[in-house]
């Protein structure tokens, strides 16, 4: 009955009413999925192949992991600005699509790298090597340690080397003549005799006067240059190991129980008592080798290895002491060495003749002692400072879980964490991000500090982890943008910078008058008095010279060369607004190159090789079709 009801029920209008509704809905959606398509997930095409977000990701973490080696601290300043690393990431995504336009380039000509030339490439590469031979273990262990397999490693490798293929072929046909060389060394050395007549701006300050009206259109119009700095005010919790260090005690049962637990870490190696004959290669190798296996047969007849030292054994400090060395542990020696003594089974034995980096090795085992445990007592007190130091760790770690999971559950401020966690809520003044105080002076906490994302959630950061065992946790409470400062709190400031704009062009009329008169042969003896002005005579001034204001170097390296005698004159503004009349009077060609010549021609050719490939790379990309997914690249850290 039930079921002949819902039979009815489903032929009436008001349920095909619904059933079309449904039906329709489901039509709308899916063609809503195949209109929308596919959520991104790499940050870039080319030609349709995807860079995946992986590949950006790995490169972008090694590229920084290099930046980061090579700059130390200077780096994570500048990561401190998202600005900074925004483009820094564009530049790692864009040499990722460079080197896939390269591929394919590499594939549509046809270059193939043999397995042969993978294997030999793998056996040369000294990361693989030990005691100067291939060593697969080390390979396979340093190729997983990067989280890679053999496979992969081995197709990553063939791809770089037919990359390096093309760019062998492009790059490596460039060369420059050792004319080209020879000129640029000479341009390079080349020295001008300059004289000068200098105007201060500052000579000029008293003669001009700044009105209300200058005052006031200067301010508007350079108001860039009397910004505040963008300020913030935050409220923080920090988490110090050290203080959590000193409520921890360690009793010398729980060191004693450590130490029981732990006896492997207690252990102390096997150590080996030798004395040696040292015969050095000297000119003749084979000659030496032949005397140390004499000396051998010697001490192997029953001579005294003490007198055989002092008079054979050319480690003048040990044979004082008949070839005796002081005790030492594997690892501490040159490895043949310690093979040969580690070999030894009691103590009067002799090796063979070893030869290491020094020369040639005959090695008497004076005495043996075993790897032992060291005592308790010998050990207590780094027992406790090691437990002390673990437990603060532990306690560290569990302490940041905590605050991490409070600030994040009440986002709102650190009120309730600090109450959860028994801390005190600290407070800072505005500050900028040249000006911030310790703790918040560290690159990281900079960062989230300045987070415009962070200020309009208006939520508490993640965890900061910080240097030396420290970390906290920020909400900020305060911000300032950057923006103009009040005129009438740079005032003077504006009224210094219109004088100096002005005196320095009083300075240009007055200097432009005596350039005016050089030009056309008069003398300016009589104006240089009247003024108050002295020339300069500068010899020899050379290209890259520093004592010089460097606009006025670059300006005179421009001037033609004088001819007749007739000097070749310009008017210069230096970088703190001085005018400069400047005659150039001689020009000094070294006769021939110097001996920076050679390294000249190769940069030549590396430079015109630089410019071939940017070429190659800029016809890639015009002819190719590169789509940028910024959503996706900005979820790269």
């Amino acid at each position: 009955m039930m079921l002949d009801k819902l039979r009815e029920g489903a032929q009436g209008k008001v349920a095909k009413v619904i059933l079309g509704l449904i039906i329709l809905s489901f039509a709308l959606a899916g063609v809503g999925s195949y209109l929308n398509g596919p959520a991104r997930t790499a940050p870039a095409t080319v030609n349709g192949t995807e860079i995946s977000a992986a590949a950006l990701e790995n490169a972008y973490r090694n590229e920084r992991a290099r930046m980061e080696s090579q700059m130390g601290e200077a780096f994570s300043q500048l990561a401190a600005n998202p600005d900074y690393m925004k483009q820094f990431r564009r530049g790692v995504l864009d040499r990722l699509i460079d080197q896939a336009l390269l591929d394919s380039k590499a594939r549509e000509l046809g270059l193939r790298i043999s397995d042969e030339q993978i294997k030999q490439a793998i056996v040369a590469m000294p990361e693989f090597a030990e005691n100067g031979k291939f060593n697969n273990d080390r390979y396979l262990q340093l190729i997983r340690r990067a989280g890679m397999t053999p496979e992969m490693f081995r197709d990553s490798l063939r791809q770089d080397m037919v990359r390096q293929q093309l760019m062998s072929a492009l790059l490596g046909t460039e060369f420059s003549l050792k004319g080209e060389a020879e000129q640029l060394d000479k341009l390079y050395n080349q020295t001008r005799d300059l004289r000068l007549v200098r105007l201060a701006a500052a000579n000029y300050m008293a003669d001009v006067q700044v009105s209300d009206n200058e005052l006031e259109q200067y301010y508007k119009t350079n108001g860039a240059r009397f910004m505040n700095d963008e300020q913030v005010k935050v409220d923080y919790l920090l988490l110090d190991a050290a203080n959590l260090a000193k409520d921890i005690k360690v009793t010398e049962q729980d060191a004693q129980d450590y130490y029981d637990q732990h006896q492997d870490l207690f252990q102390r190696a096997e150590r080996r008592h030798v004395a040696h004959i040292l015969i050095p290669f000297g000119k003749d190798e084979k000659a030496a080798e032949q005397k140390a296996e004499a000396v051998l047969a010697k001490a192997k007849a029953g001579e005294d290895f003490a007198a055989l030292a002092k008079a054979d054994s050319s480690d003048t400090f040990s044979a004082k002491k008949g070839g005796e060395l002081d005790w030492f542990e594997k690892g501490v020696m040159d490895p043949a060495f310690e093979k040969a003594a580690f070999a030894l089974d009691k103590a009067g034995d002799l090796s063979g003749v070893v030869k290491s980096p020094f020369g040639f090795h005959i090695i008497k085992l004076l005495g043996v002692e075993a790897a032992q445990t060291k005592p308790f007592a010998d050990v207590k007190e780094e027992t406790i400072t090691r437990l002390q130091a673990d437990k603060a760790k532990e306690k560290f770690f569990a302490e940041q879980q905590k605050m991490a999971d409070n600030s994040f559950e009440n986002p709102d401020s650190l009120d309730l964490t600090a109450d959860a966690m028994g801390m005190k809520v600290q407070s800072s003044d505005f500050f900028t991000q040249a000006t911030a105080p310790a703790p918040l002076n560290d690159p990281k906490v900079l960062s989230v500090a300045f987070s415009e994302q962070l200020r309009d959630d208006n939520t508490n950061s993640d965890v900061i982890e910080l240097a030396d065992g420290k970390a906290l946790v920020l909400h900020i409470t305060g911000h300032k943008p950057k923006a103009v400062k009040p005129l009438a709190e740079v005032k003077e400031q504006v009224i210094a910078a219109i004088k100096h704009d002005k005196a320095s062009e009083v300075a240009r009329g007055k200097a432009q008058g005596l350039l005016d008169k050089l030009k056309v042969g008069e003398s300016i003896t009589a104006d240089l008095t009247a003024l108050g002005l002295k020339v300069e005579t500068h010899k020899g001034v050379a290209r890259f010279d520093r004592e010089l204001d460097q606009n006025l170097i670059a300006q005179a390296f421009t001037l033609p060369h004088p001819i007749d005698g007739k000097p070749s004159v310009a008017l210069v503004a230096e970088t703190n607004g001085d005018r400069v009349v400047v005659a150039l009077d001689k020009v000094n060609v070294p006769a021939a190159a110097s001996g920076m010549a050679a390294m000249l021609q190769a940069q030549l050719g590396q430079g015109k090789a630089q410019v071939d490939y940017k070429s190659l790379i800029d016809e890639l990309r015009k002819a190719a079709k590169i789509e940028y997914f910024t959503s996706v690249e900005a979820t790269v850290e």
